[in-house]
């Protein structure tokens, strides 16, 4: 705990929170592709807002211009829940965000998912857990975005809404920027010759999971300088200027995997 934390009236932030936070805006920048959005979703957002599959929905609400997708480490979503009943899912947790006031919704899954709650009944009947649903406001028609986190590992709670919150522009924005990307320009492969040593997978892996160079050192049992040096001869090596951009050319050259954890 830092002696003058940031807070609101309910979030208290650590110096360790705000380092994060700070990576996870930044990075959010360098987000223009589908590969590197999953990355980014799957890596340094969660810290804030850890789940384990992420529904993106985009479109004009409530009507059948409205589409969505699920981007998950696991295949949780897919393999538990026809589709039938995942779409009826994202229509129940959308209608409940918009007839709550379009604030963050909370879904308690499980033994505590409530037995009048439409969308808790399903995530139960799934085995899918806690879920809390999020969206923009302003925003119609295709500028629109809804986000629904599954299978938290724990019941959302004040922390949850307040990044939920505070992180929504990103989201929102980052989401758009790899559509308007795919529309203008399709990803092309990587040809790409340069070879990471072992500790440097380890770093950038490291990296690709959210953690910060300090996380990093203990994690490695070594010294935060080590860690800097490291990092900046992976720049070097890979020719960028981030390590957001680190992580998505070593995806994209499959230098390390897509996969948060491995």
């Amino acid at each position: 705990m830092t002696d003058h934390p940031f807070m609101d009236s309910l979030v208290t932030l650590t110096a360790v929170d705000l380092e994060r936070l700070l990576i996870t805006i930044e990075s959010s920048q360098q987000v223009h592709l589908r590969h590197q959005y999953f990355l980014w979703s799957q890596g340094v957002l969660q810290s804030f807002l850890p789940h384990e599959a992420l529904i993106v929905g985009h479109g004009e609400y409530g009507t059948p211009a409205f589409r969505y997708e699920v981007l998950g480490r696991t295949q949780l979503a897919g393999d538990r829940m026809p589709g039938s009943d995942f779409d009826k899912l994202v229509g129940l947790a959308l209608d409940s965000w918009q007839h709550g006031g379009h604030l963050p919704k909370a879904f308690a899954g499980g033994s505590n998912g409530s037995a009048t709650c439409p969308v808790g009944q399903l995530l139960k009947r799934f085995s899918i857990g806690h879920a809390m649903a999020h969206g923009t406001r302003e925003f119609n028609g295709d500028s629109s975005g809804f986000f629904v986190f599954l299978n938290m590992p724990e019941a959302p709670g004040r922390r949850h809404v307040y990044f939920a919150q505070m992180l929504m522009p990103y989201l929102h924005t980052t989401l758009h920027r790899m559509l308007t990307q795919e529309k203008s320009a399709p990803e092309l492969p990587v040809r790409f010759n340069t070879r990471l040593s072992g500790r440097e997978g380890q770093v950038i892996s490291l990296v690709r999971d959210g953690m910060t160079n300090q996380q990093i050192a203990e994690k490695l049992e070594l010294s935060p300088l080590t860690i800097k040096n490291h990092i900046q001869n992976i720049l070097r090596k890979l020719e960028v200027s981030n390590r957001a951009q680190a992580v998505a050319k070593a995806v994209k050259a499959r230098l390390i995997s897509d996969q948060p954890g491995t």
